[in-house]
């Protein structure tokens, strides 16, 4: 296969961006739409249920330094065909679920296939192939996926129409039989000459790596905890702000269709601003929108709702680009893995620390803890960015 850098880059950005909405859709967003219904069917506590997810982003955790380190050792192609194999066999056990031994075993599968092949796997494999050239790539990826929500309906009808099971042996069958093969056929498993032999660009001096690295997996951390506790739990929150359950959902729906014109005010604006101050704007508009609506109360929920969902857009390609143009892109998947290792332990942590105290406090307290993390992920954003403009002024 010859190199041609502009045919490459497009089918990178087609095949990886749209095979992420299916990717997404059918696995870490369908818990959204399938654990009232499993919870009734198998008569057991919505906490143990939740726990199989739970459970799925702690083992892609643990995965995902070892899958960093194998994807910028060979590429993408192995990786992300055997992600879409795991994903898909994992929804058929889960199919096949009658108690929570299976539950959790399924979701063991589907977590493994998660880490090999959602955003970070993807990302990585992006960047190992175009190296600095792969940021342009990975923001167009994130706006082709941002519509992975508007499945939402779809799982909703085919749960009601065929039945939870066999919407998942439906969902299953594309992961196996196109984009497994997809990727297989269609990712290099080599790299261009001029990508090999290309010098370090990284911004940050040596002395100042580990410090650097640390606040960018702090930044994520915080930014993951507050991201999952809203995903869980942001129609009880707008409820306890008085809002009724109809126009909650009204609300909150709002967010899906904001992270995707976020990553378009991006694409087209933030080209003119450094990426580092870019991200420091896009991580103070949330605790900005928190404070707003926790000081002017139910009234601002449409102004959180929009505002959170640009600035939460906007936050995977921070996470995609950030770590490129901080450590550079030599070593990049293999970065990308250890940064998963942390966000993807708080992942799976925090939906069952979260929903207890959601049921327990009041909405406004559960607001104001967020935007107090909200202010902590931005101070570690600007102290990041101290740090390097330091090391530059130094070098």
């Amino acid at each position: 296969m010859k190199f041609n850098n502009k045919k490459q880059a497009r089918l990178f950005t087609f095949l990886i961006g749209f095979t992420q909405i299916y990717a997404w859709a059918t696995t870490y967003y369908l818990p959204a739409a399938l654990i009232k219904v499993i919870v009734s069917d198998l008569n057991q506590n919505s906490l143990a249920i939740i726990g199989g997810f739970s459970w799925a982003l702690f083992v892609g955790g643990l995965c995902a330094p070892k899958i960093g380190s194998w994807i910028e050792l060979e590429g993408g192609r192995r990786p992300l065909s055997l992600g879409s194999l795991l994903m898909g066999l994992g929804l058929i056990l889960l199919s096949q679920t009658q108690g929570l031994f299976v539950w959790y075993a399924a979701w063991t599968v589907v977590g493994l296939g998660m880490a090999l092949g959602l955003f970070n796997a993807a990302f990585a494999a992006i960047g190992r192939f175009f190296r600095h050239e792969a940021k342009t790539i990975i923001i167009r990826v994130t706006l082709i996926s941002g519509f992975s929500t508007l499945f939402w309906p779809l799982t909703t009808y085919l749960i009601q129409a065929v039945g939870w099971r066999t919407t998942m042996v439906l969902y299953a069958m594309p992961h196996i039989f196109i984009l497994a093969p997809l990727f297989f056929f269609n990712i290099p498993n080599w790299v261009p000459a001029y990508v090999e032999t290309q010098v370090s660009d990284q911004r940050v001096i040596p002395e100042k790596i580990k410090l650097v690295f640390y606040l960018l997996a702090i930044y994520a951390v915080l930014r993951s905890i507050i991201g999952t506790t809203i995903s869980v739990g942001i129609l009880n929150m707008f409820e306890g702000l008085g809002l009724a359950i109809s126009a909650a959902a009204l609300i909150a729906s709002l967010i899906g269709p904001s992270q995707i014109v976020g990553r378009l005010i991006e694409i087209y604006f933030g080209r003119n601003f450094d990426p580092l101050n870019s991200s420091i704007f896009w991580t103070a508009v949330l605790p900005a929108s928190i404070f707003i609506l926790v000081f002017m109360g139910v009234s601002s929920a449409s102004i959180f709702a929009i505002a959170y969902g640009m600035s939460n857009g906007v936050l995977a390609i921070t996470m995609g680009v950030l770590p490129m143009i901080l450590f550079g892109s030599k070593g990049y998947a293999e970065l990308l893995g250890k940064l998963a290792l942390p966000v993807l332990i708080a992942q799976s942590a925090t939906p069952l620390l979260a929903i207890p105290l959601i049921e327990r406090l009041p909405a406004i307290s559960v607001f104001f803890f967020a935007g107090i993390l909200g202010l902590a992920s931005l101070g570690c954003l600007m102290f990041l960015s101290s740090v390097s403009k330091r090391g530059r002024k130094n070098s």
